[in-house]
């Protein structure tokens, strides 16, 4: 099972979830979700991209996401979990070995637990990290962390507010006009400043050594050259000062190893504003 918790993940682990709902109900046209909003896995444009396009390809015609305010929404997922986690517990202390999520899985499936259970392993979510790196580039909904509550009807389009409401859902009625209700398209052609053609190669090899490119770093895109290459990508940034303008901070450099999928793009290297600075056009 795949560590990261990131939204190629989130959405790899509810697509047999999906599939199990869609198959034993076919009636049901309506998702609603309920979960907490942190920032790298729920509250950000890479899972609101993701829920504005998966629930439709399963034959869904809406989906709701409502957020819980901080430190709320505590209840039945986390019960199942403790109660896996005790049957884990349990097998261990007869004897047993758990060495990795798979094993888990099939003990855990073996003993009979009445939770149902699904196993994802690291191609099924790399197959969803593939659809955010040959999708578009996404747009940042202005705003995010004040969300309660996002809405799709149609792909790459979402509704959201601060505010969740339920007024009408009684009726089929998700998208009142209450609490202003905004609307956004998630995906835009890609940047200017990207290269011309695709806008990044399948993988991230050593010989894109040198080269500047664009970093997705917590939703936000940020230029930078290209150190080193192995499993993971060096990648010397620069900082941001005001609207799509950049500089080399200083006097630290700010250096890091970052993933092959939060290279959103190769870039060509972009003209001085001055000494200190460059700018885009659209960032």
């Amino acid at each position: 099972m795949p560590r990261n918790q990131d939204p190629p993940a989130i959405w790899a682990h509810l697509d047999p979830v999906l599939d199990m709902i869609r198959e034993r109900y076919p009636l049901i046209k309506h998702l609603h979700v309920f979960s907490d909003g942190p920032a790298t896995q729920y509250k950000q444009k890479g899972n609101f991209y993701l829920l504005s396009k998966e629930p439709f390809k399963k034959g869904f015609k809406n989906i709701s996401w409502n957020f819980f305010e901080a430190s709320h929404g505590k209840g039945a997922p986390d019960g199942i979990g403790a109660t896996l986690k005790r049957s884990a517990d349990t097998i261990v202390r007869h004897g047993g070995d758990i060495p990795n999520a798979e094993a888990m899985f099939h003990k855990l499936r073996d003993m009979g637990t009445s939770v149902e259970l699904f196993f994802v392993g690291e191609d099924d979510v790399e197959r969803k990290v593939k659809e955010i790196i040959d999708g578009p580039t996404l747009v940042p909904v202005k705003g995010t962390m004040k969300i309660h509550q996002v809405l799709s009807f149609s792909p790459g389009t979402i509704k959201y507010r601060d505010i969740t409401c339920l007024c009408q859902a009684d009726k089929g009625v998700l998208d009142c006009e209450c609490y202003g209700l905004k609307e956004i398209s998630l995906s835009q052609e890609a940047s200017p400043h990207c290269t011309e053609g695709p806008t990044r190669p399948e993988n991230i090899t050593k010989d894109h050594i040198g080269q500047w490119c664009i970093i997705n770093y917590d939703g936000e895109p940020y230029p930078g050259i290209i150190l080193e290459v192995e499993e993971d990508v060096k990648v010397k940034c620069m900082h941001k000062n005001g609207t799509n303008k950049f500089h080399w901070p200083s006097p630290r450099e700010d250096i890091t190893w970052y993933r092959d999928d939060q290279v959103v793009c190769l870039m060509k290297e972009p003209t001085p504003l001055n000494k200190s600075y460059i700018h885009f056009s659209q960032a």
